[in-house]
């Protein structure tokens, strides 16, 4: 017998003890009966007993695989830390309700025979990826929290063992980087679970380099090379090698990215208030500037105001914005807002994510960030609504949220920075989305930017708003779902748009790439990097990278901890959470909620010749590459649209059965006379991607699936 036939009989053995064990309690609450706790405690761990017995994780490496999603899929049913499947034992199982053991079961099914896990939280969708880079799309609710902090923890994970079984943890957030580390093989993410072993080994609780820009460091994130709020979505950024990594840090950390080819950042936000261009620069003193700038076919606000992070309100405040302030923080017209010129930083204030005090005097940081507004909205109550377009130059914490502020119109949702409370009754998150990132790949001179549709729930506010108009030549923009009112600012993306391209090389590309090959490299030698200087305190927060000292004198094989456990590592992203959850409802937050890319490592990059190629293993379900057509205009996207109601004609078939045989159906054209055996679009038939010999259907306009042949 054949490996694929002991395979595929395993699958289909598995599924069928899933199906009728489901069935069985799905009577139960169809029925409306309720059984007893001791009897639902007997059922679902006689379940996962035959599960497991079914599986036999320990004959080999595939099944010991099974056995770990079946764990994801059946974790909130079953508790697995007490669970043994050679007796009962009451507190293995959990105290649920009947039709919450029929749920994961009904999940746990369809996983099985399709490959498709339902989960509480939706996985980052994959935008592309080359030899050294891997873009990824962050759903809202990710948190970004690695980095260094002022305590010098180690980067927060929940300690999952599966991408699986993370999606479907009860923790309100969970960790981007432990999803990457989980989900792929690339170099920095097999180095990041490596990383995890070492911790538990060693009992490790701080973080044994706090440079942002090492091997070490990039072994400890998966890669990742930026950070967005818990509550913004968009484009993330990871390196696959560790060399890889230092070269698109020093992209990020740019001071200046349109002058010296680092990233570019784009984003989308929602202001309340009609915005308009100023006429004229506002100027209330050298630190607080609001202008137009570019030529007048390109013209842009411009909006460049010092900052000073605030660790207090957990929020950034004007350095100096022109007004007089008494001894209580109070200005001649009452207002509270403070000011952060005169203010100390304190010991352990930090805001970068490479755990540096604030940079120049006393934590005063230069901030420039452009906008556009490119849509006018309206609602019931005659409320205006601004759509800005907007770059940030630097990349400061909380920059954009600061400055929307201090120019009168705070983001939607954005409570912590002015928006009313009333805001989150109807936008349920900060309307700020990460568009388009540009950054060019290490080791090569190609030039790639990384597109990140509109999510589906920022376009639904927008189209609960009324269009009022849109600027003249506005470019169409894309968005994850059709939105009909919005035709004018956004198209759906269809299936065969690259989401990660390249482009052109910027104008200075010749004076970029010879000053990135002239510059001296940072050689670790595998140690992990010690901070040993500071800023000079200039009051300029874009002093250059020379400017700091590093010491390679700290090895990590030598780096000791005081004590701690994986455990209490683990299970400090709890308090992260709860801290995420109550500045999601307007109150202030703090740790590493948010990002300051510039600062987050000063470096030189290394030898610019490509390292050697660390093979990869083999993925679990590899991607075919899918030729283009050289039509797409009437492709169906695989992304489900949202449409209006069906059209007649899809009407006009019906599911049949077969009077000769029960439970066979076919599909009969009621006006036509036409009979087909598989249904109609847009119903297509799939093969699943764990066992080649079972199918389902699946709808590509709503996205919904089935196992059997469905209605239409």
């Amino acid at each position: 017998m054949t490996v694929a036939k002991l395979v595929s009989d395993f699958t289909r053995e598995l599924a069928d003890i899933v199906e009728e064990r489901c069935s069985l309690i799905q009577t139960f609450v169809d029925e409306g009966r309720a059984a007893s706790r001791d009897e639902l405690a007997k059922f679902v761990f006689g379940t996962a007993k035959r599960i497991y017995k079914q599986i036999q994780p320990d004959l080999e490496s595939s099944r010991k695989q099974a056995w770990l999603e079946a764990k994801g899929m059946l974790k909130d049913i079953v508790d697995f830390d007490v669970f043994t499947p050679t007796a009962f034992f009451d507190p293995c199982v959990k105290n649920v309700l009947e039709a919450k053991v029929a749920e994961v079961l009904r999940n746990y099914h369809h996983f099985i025979l399709t490959g498709v896990v339902r989960t509480k939280h939706l996985p980052p969708k994959l935008l592309g990826e080359t030899d050294e880079i891997l873009c990824v799309d962050k759903p809202v609710d990710f948190t970004c929290g690695y980095g260094a902090n002022a305590n010098a923890l180690l980067p927060q994970v929940i300690g999952a063992k599966t991408a699986t079984q993370l999606l479907n943890a009860a923790e309100a957030a969970i960790q981007i980087h432990e999803y990457l580390a989980l989900k792929f093989n690339y170099e920095t993410a097999v180095g990041t679970r490596e990383f995890w072993k070492e911790v538990e080994q060693k009992k490790l609780t701080m973080q044994p380099c706090l440079c942002g820009l090492c091997e070490v460091c990039a072994c400890m994130q998966a890669g990742c090379c930026n950070r967005l709020d818990k509550e913004t979505s968009g484009v993330m950024v990871a390196a696959k090698t560790k060399k890889g990594f230092e070269e698109i840090r020093k992209q990020f950390q740019s001071d200046h990215s349109l002058d010296e080819g680092g990233t570019e950042k784009y984003y989308f936000g929602l202001a309340r208030g009609k915005v308009n261009l100023p006429k004229q620069q506002v100027k209330q003193s050298d630190d607080w500037i609001h202008e137009c700038s570019g030529p007048p076919s390109q013209r842009r606000g411009r909006v460049e105001i010092a900052l000073f992070y605030d660790p207090v309100t957990s929020r950034s405040v004007a350095w100096d914005d022109g007004k007089d302030y008494d001894s209580m923080g109070k200005n001649e017209k009452g207002g509270s807002k403070g000011k952060g010129k005169g203010q100390k930083a304190g010991k352990g204030v930090l805001d970068s994510e490479d755990g540096r005090p604030q940079q120049g005097e006393n934590g005063r940081q230069s901030a420039v960030t452009l906008y556009d507004p490119i849509a006018w909205f309206s609602d019931k109550n005659n409320d205006q609504y601004t759509l800005l377009h907007l770059q940030i130059v630097t990349g400061r914490r909380h920059q954009i949220r600061f400055h929307c502020e201090q120019i009168g119109h705070p983001l939607l949702g954005d409570c912590l920075y002015g928006a009313p409370q009333s805001d989150r009754d109807w936008a349920k998150r900060v309307f700020l989305h990460s568009y388009q990132t540009k950054f060019r790949e290490p080791f090569t001179q190609r030039w790639f930017e990384a597109v990140s549709p509109l999510p589906q729930d920022l376009g639904n506010v927008l189209s609960d708003l009324t269009l009022e108009r849109v600027k003249e030549g506005c470019p169409l923009f894309l968005s994850r779902r059709q939105h009909s009112k919005l035709h004018k600012v956004f198209k759906q993306y269809d299936a065969t748009t690259k989401l990660l391209r390249t482009h052109a090389a910027p104008k200075n590309a010749q004076a970029i790439m010879p000053a990135a090959q002239a510059n001296g490299s940072m050689n670790h030698n595998g140690h992990s990097v010690g901070y040993k200087g500071g800023s000079k305190g200039n009051g300029n927060s874009s002093a250059g990278w020379k400017d700091w000292r590093w010491d390679s004198s700290d090895s990590w094989n030598n780096w000791k901890s005081d004590g701690g456990s994986w455990n209490a590592w683990s299970s400090s992203a709890n308090a992260n959470a709860a801290s995420a959850n109550a500045a999601s409802a307007g109150a202030p937050s703090g740790g590493n909620d948010d990002s300051d890319d510039e600062t987050w490592g000063k470096w030189t990059p290394k030898d610019t010749k490509k390292p050697a190629e660390t093979p990869e293993p083999e993925a679990k379900r590899p991607r075919v590459a899918v030729p283009e057509p050289a039509d797409v205009a009437g492709q169906v996207p695989r992304t489900p649209p949202e449409l209006p109601e069906p059209q007649v004609q899809r009407s006009q078939w019906r599911r049949v059965e077969s009077t000769r045989e029960a439970g066979i159906f076919y599909y009969v054209n009621t006006v036509t006379g036409e009979k087909q055996v598989e249904p109609p679009p847009p119903w297509e038939r799939k093969q699943s991607r764990r066992d080649a010999s079972i199918s389902y259907y699946w709808n590509t306009v709503t996205g919904e699936t089935s196992l059997v042949k469905p209605e239409v």
